[in-house]
This record gives C-alpha cells, structure tokens and sequence, in this order.
C-alpha cells in the first residue's frame, strides 16, 4: 500500500451503535446511506467485536492496543495514564496533526473536561499529554450531568449554558434517568427511563450534543487545512448511546417507521418497544447524516483520495433483544460493531466475516500513518486485511468485562463466567476464574439469539478449541500483569 505522503485518517466512532444498525437492509430498518456508500469503497468486517462493552475499557484498548485483561482501565470509574504508551502520542511524534472531538472517554475518571475539554491539572493539558495536537473532550450523555451535579466545567454544557439552554438540558435529561449517581446498574428485563422516555426533546437542532459535536469536528478540519501536515481525526459521537432522547426533527423522521421485534421482548408492550427503536434508528440516521457531512467536506476539499476512513464504534446495544437493554453483557448485539474501511490502497466494495477486533486498529492506525509500532501490545495490523480481504489475521478473538470473558471464532462463542442478571462492576475487574468450569458454555449467536443454551456436548471438538484458547489468552494476559 505505497503512497506518497502520509494519508490523512478520520475515524469516525460513536457511542453504543449496533454493528446491525447499518448497511443495506440492516436488521432495524435504519436508513444509513452515506455508511452505505462507504462500504461500496472500502471493506466491510461483518463479524468485528469490541475488547470490551463498556466505552471506557473498549476505548482505552484500542489507545493501548492491550486486551481487557492488559489494558489499565477495567471500567468506567477509571482514567489510563496520560504519560503512557498509546496511539496518538505515537501518530503525533510521526509528524500527524492528531485532533479529537467528542468523548473520548479516556480521562473521564476525574470529571475534570473543563470549559476546553482539556483536562487541564496545574495549568497543564492532559489532552495533549496523551498526544492530541487539537481539538477537545467532552462528556457523554450522562457523564455531563454527572459533572453539573459535581459543580465542575464540561465543553457541552457550557456551550448549552451560554446559549441559555443548560436549564432545559438538564431537566430533560433528568427525566430520562434509570440510576443513581455512583451506583450499579442492574439489566433488569424491564427498559428503565432512559428508554421508554421517547419524547422529543425541544433543544434546537444545531444544540443536539451530537450536531454540537459533528461541528466541532468540521471546524477542526477548517483549521488542519491550513497547517500543511497529515491530519489524524477521532470524531466521537454520544450517540445513539441512551437515554433514547431525539429532536422534534428526528422524530418526525421515523414517525411512520414500523421496526421489527424481538421474539423475547420480556416486559415492554410492543408498542413502547417500537417507540423505543424508532428513536434508536433516528440517532442511528443522524450519526450517518453527520458522517456523511464529513464525506461531503473531503469531497469538496480534494483530501478523499488521500484519506483512510474508518467508521466503527466502541461497543453495541442490546435494544430488548433476549429482554436485554443497554451493553456490559456477552451476547452479540452487545460486542458487536460496524467495521468498515475504505482510502487509498483498500480493496472497493469487499466483505470479510473472519473473526475482528477493533482492538486491532491501533496497530493498523499505526501502520497506515508510517509510525512505529509500539512494544508488547495484543493488536495486529489489518492492513494486510485491506489489501486482500481472503487473507485471515485471526482465528479467534476476545471480550470481557467485570467476571466474563467470552472467545469468538466467528460463528460460535466460548462464554465463561457470565451469570444473567448480574449487576455490571464499575469499580473493579472482577474474580473472573479460569477454573469455574461451571459457567462455561458454547453458544452459537447466529443460530440462537438468546444466546441461552450450551452446546459443548454436540460440538465437542469446537468447545474445546475456543476453551483452550480462552484459557490461553488468560494465562497469558496474567502472566504478563
């Protein structure tokens, strides 16, 4: 994949999107076509997960290239080091501009965004010390109200408060809260208020966080045009993460939307459930209608043809499948990611369904930016993978959180630890035991939505591959603690 100068790489992640949310056809009817065009040019992995279902683990991951079990962050409640080893710190010394716009979610630990998303301690950005050259962090969805109640600066609701709708906000958001602050949430079979609260909120169009945070990054590119250098850009959207709040706009959008159930939809009347989709599929259209200004700028500007895309996202949803809401759990919806590649050098129009894990795009980043690669870490380059979509990088790839772990061969999953309804640790990593030999199953997600069976005794040769190389992965990862 020779060029003659670096390329410039977006990639583009917004928060808890479902790998089937996108593309032709996709699974709830969302109309998605600027991702859509994407694939016609570039490659498609249909069976890519993340290393963990949570934002701050899975991002932390990809910045460090370590799996769940190496990386620094074991949930939320934590922040990896801003003086450590990871991705952007090596693109920047490489010579890229690196920006960022959004949540990052890699400081979130201290609640200490500030008015300029510079996580700024002692009149020093801890932004830049992780390696970004420009641009700024900002909260999620709930994160911004976890910091206004903290008394603390966050970019979104400043810009909300000098535009006088921070009161609006906040008594919107407020109304569509599940939990308490600080406390663990439970995946009960019933959708809290950050779900079944569908009505529209009445911010304006351009003051909906995700619009907010689509301007930012444009702007961003405003700027990086006129410093002559390569351009690396993380556009990280808050949606379509819950609460399931859209604008009169959005919602006047998919009104006529009639999206497909579950079989199990445990406690929601179907309508309520349909409710909840169709604002779902309109944060999903919006994200794509926000991307597809990206594309539209790079066209205009001449950058498309040295431009490595990237669009993905850090973990899924499970929307009510097997009577499961939000993530943090094993099953598909929940790992499961959109993956799509595309730029100069990239096969057009190809599909892979080999196992994949966005863990490894922080040595593909690394690859196509020409920077080295970093010492000891668990990614491997999909470039390979671009040049020639047959080529097979792995045969198994992993997940976990908190007691679980999963492997995933691309077709069926060894999960191991995982006991339903069990409340997420925030806090900790978990006792996730090896040795538990009782919690360990082979399911076949395709097959078996409710990824609820075990089916290790009719397929004996494939449970022992997946629990020999889970085991092996574990060992590994401990061993190197």
């Amino acid at each position: 994949m020779a060029r003659s100068r670096q390329p410039n790489i977006l990639l583009f992640i917004p928060d808890q999107l479902r790998a089937d949310a996108v593309g032709p056809g996709n699974a709830i009817g969302a109309k998605t076509p600027n991702v859509d065009k994407l694939m016609q040019r570039g490659v498609n992995f249909t069976r890519a997960i993340c290393p963990s279902p949570l934002c701050g683990p899975s991002r932390a991951c990809l910045a460090t290239g370590l799996e769940y079990d190496r990386n620094p962050v074991p949930s939320n409640a934590f922040s990896i080091s801003e003086t450590g080893p990871n991705l952007y710190r090596q693109m920047a010394n490489s010579g890229y501009e690196v920006m960022t716009c959004g949540k990052v979610d890699l400081l979130k630990g201290e609640l200490d965004w500030g008015r300029d998303g510079q996580h700024a301690a002692n009149g020093i950005s801890r932004l830049k010390q992780l390696g970004f050259t420009g641009g700024l962090d900002s909260a999620g969805k709930h994160a911004t109200l976890m910091a206004y109640d903290a008394g603390k600066d966050e970019p979104y609701i400043c810009y909300l408060r000098d535009r006088g709708l921070e009161d609006r906000y906040v008594a919107d958001m407020r109304n569509r809260r599940s939990f308490a602050l600080g406390k663990d949430r439970i995946l009960y079979p019933g959708a809290g208020p950050n779900y079944v609260h569908t009505a529209p909120s009445d911010l304006p169009e351009d003051a909906y966080q995700d619009n907010w945070i689509g301007q930012c990054g444009l702007d961003l590119l405003e700027t990086a045009a006129n410093k002559g250098k390569s351009w690396f850009l993380q556009v990280n959207l808050a949606g379509p993460h819950e609460p399931v709040n859209v604008t009169r706009q959005m919602a006047e959008s998919v009104a006529d939307r009639d999206p497909p159930l579950p079989a199990n939809r445990g406690e929601l009347e179907a309508e309520q459930h349909r409710a909840i989709r169709r604002n779902y599929i309109a944060m999903a259209e919006n994200v794509d209608a926000i991307f597809g200004r990206y594309m539209a700028f790079l066209e205009r500007t001449g950058q498309l043809d040295n431009t490595i895309v990237i669009f993905t996202s850090d973990h899924g949803e499970m929307l009510g499948d097997a009577a499961l809401w939000e993530k943090s759990v094993p099953h598909q919806p929940s790992i499961s990611v959109p993956l799509v590649i595309a730029g100069p050098g990239v096969t057009a129009g190809a599909r892979t369904d080999q196992p994949s894990t966005i863990l490894d795009l922080h040595a593909t980043l690394l690859d196509l930016a020409g920077a080295d690669p970093l010492p000891d870490v668990d990614s491997l380059s999909l470039v390979p993978v671009l040049a020639d979509p047959q080529k097979r990088l792995r045969d198994v790839v992993f997940s976990g959180l908190a007691n679980w772990r999963i492997a995933f061969d691309g077709q069926y999953k060894m999960v191991a630890g995982y006991v339903p309804g069990q409340s997420r640790a925030d806090s900790e990593r978990g006792t996730f035991s090896a040795d538990d030999s009782a919690t360990w199953r082979l399911v076949a997600p395709f097959a078996d939505p409710q990824e609820d069976g075990n089916l290790c005794a009719k397929e004996p040769e494939r449970c022992a591959a997946l629990k020999q190389a889970l085991e092996r992965e574990l060992t590994r990862s401990r061993a190197a603690a």
